[in-house]
């Protein structure tokens, strides 16, 4: 669980780093865009598996 919570964090930190465009892509990669209602379900999902991880450790 702790390496679950660790790698989502560093994720989350490096967000910034590269919505800044510090990190290049190659040439001719498009980034596909989402749209709020997609981005919302995602963390919807994300959440949803780490609270059922985190009972199913409780129990």
């Amino acid at each position: 669980m702790k390496t679950i919570v660790t790698a989502l964090v560093g994720l989350v930190i490096a967000a910034p780093a590269f919505a800044s465009g510090a990190v290049p892509l190659p040439p001719g990669a498009a980034v596909p865009e989402i749209s709020a209602l997609e981005g919302t379900a995602a963390l919807a999902a994300v959440a949803a598996v780490l609270m059922l991880l985190w009972e199913r450790r409780r129990a």
